[in-house]
């Protein structure tokens, strides 16, 4: 498995030592949780570890990046499939900015494929 750096590693292992299961859903939300330094700084605002459930409205955040609503759609996709962005006024809203073109044009790209590895290992 390819890392970014070493604190993408170390936090990556961090984070699966915290989590309830480390199924093929869990590990890949984890590598991507920790690629993205701005998604490494707010952890706890993307995913409860506690009640192990994804928060879909952080994508609106102010502290969001383009690099990490990218990084945070590929994770949400990768848990349950989700295609949707939560709007303001709670309702969600299809996206295209789920669409592989859309988020794999960026830096993190090779990683991202990765964290795609992880997900269906059974087709590596």
């Amino acid at each position: 498995m390819k890392f970014k750096d070493q604190n993408h590693e170390e936090l990556y292992k961090k984070i699966c030592g915290k989590m309830r299961y480390l199924d093929t859903y869990h590990q890949a939300l984890a590598y991507l949780l920790a690629l993205d330094t701005v998604c490494r700084n707010h952890i706890s605002d993307i995913y409860d570890i506690a009640e192990d459930s994804i928060k879909t409205n952080c994508i609106n955040k102010e502290w969001q990046t383009s690099t990490s609503k990218k990084t945070i759609r590929l994770a949400f996709n990768l848990w349950n499939g989700t295609t949707s962005d939560i709007t303001s006024d709670e309702e969600e809203k299809n996206s295209n900015l789920y669409a592989v073109d859309e988020i794999f044009c960026c830096e993190y790209a090779p990683f991202y494929w990765e964290s795609i590895k992880l997900r269906y290992p059974e087709y590596m």
